[in-house]
């Protein structure tokens, strides 16, 4: 089982991971709010809200790896991880878009992003089915977190999702 944290300041991306990672995911790892894991537990990934507002008396555990908003990078330098990798909508992040058209997106890793195995992925551009009412931050958040757990990025997939929940 891979212990993922998610710090957040609310429950958004909690709920979007739950819901929009592929069944043969969800299975495998425990999503957790990062405030709940006990104190000493490192976590194997901690994930990073887009939205978090974080206050540095609140800063969560350990980690092995860290998927972080690209905008939010400085808590990196604030915490206790073996790599960092980025995510947002900026040239500088590791995990980006390419293009965002009406029916599907475009990520592209930018640069090679070492797996919670120890495998690394190479640069590449994977498209993904644009959802309704999706926000393209999340929908790179869960392709990161597939990423990290060593989904090759062909096999990269939103699961089913309420559709009428907008994120």
């Amino acid at each position: 089982m891979v212990t993922i944290g998610i710090l957040e300041s609310g429950t958004g991306l909690s709920a979007f991971l739950a819901d929009s990672l592929p069944e043969s995911l969800r299975e495998r790892v425990d999503l957790c709010p990062a405030g709940c894991l006990p104190r000493g537990e490192k976590a194997d990934l901690l994930v990073v809200s887009p939205d978090l507002r974080w206050e540095e008396d609140s800063l969560p555990l350990t980690c092995q790896a860290m998927l972080v908003p690209g905008r939010l990078s400085p808590l990196a330098g604030e915490m206790t991880a073996s790599w960092a990798v980025s995510y947002g909508m900026s040239p500088k992040d590791s995990l980006t878009l390419s293009s965002l058209g009406e029916e599907e997106m475009g990520l592209v890793l930018q640069r090679e992003v070492v797996t919670l195995s120890g495998d690394c992925l190479d640069c590449q551009e994977f498209f993904l089915p644009r959802g309704d009412h999706v926000s393209p931050l999340y929908v790179l958040a869960c392709a990161g977190v597939q990423l990290l757990l060593g989904v090759p990025p062909e096999e990269v997939e939103l699961g089913m999702r309420d559709q009428d929940t907008p994120v």
